[in-house]
């Protein structure tokens, strides 16, 4: 497995900017409370980010039906991880779940960006010269 470490470096240092400049925004117009609920999506995000990143880095190289069971079933765990996570956040550290909600949203359209450019460029490496 050879993993792309520019790219995830720069992954990291974007979220990285934009969590701050999102938490400065919000820190200017709403309470503490709701920032916090923010930066909790965004670092949930983030691990979301993180495991389909390495998912998909694994899998590559390995055969089409490995690749989509390792990807898909992936998702199916990311997803159901995230749940578990904003349950969680929600009932037992009382985090605002509309701040928390609308943080995840703007985070996975993002990630979807990510994801989308992350798989063009690992094809287009893969084709044949």
């Amino acid at each position: 497995m050879k993993t792309d470490w520019k790219f995830l470096r720069n992954v990291i240092l974007v979220y990285l900017g934009v969590t701050v400049a999102t938490i400065a925004v919000l820190a200017k117009v709403l309470a503490p409370e709701d920032v916090e609920s923010a930066g909790a999506g965004a670092a949930v995000s983030l691990v979301n980010f993180l495991l389909g990143f390495f998912a998909i880095e694994y899998s590559y190289e390995r055969s089409h039906t490995t690749f989509l069971k390792i990807v898909l079933g992936g998702m199916l765990f990311r997803l159901t991880a995230m749940t578990a996570a904003v349950v969680v956040l929600i009932k037992a550290f009382e985090y605002d779940a509309l701040t928390l909600m609308l943080t995840l949203l703007g985070y996975y359209a993002m990630n979807l960006a990510f994801e989308v450019v992350f798989l063009q460029k690992k094809v287009t490496l893969k084709k044949p010269a």
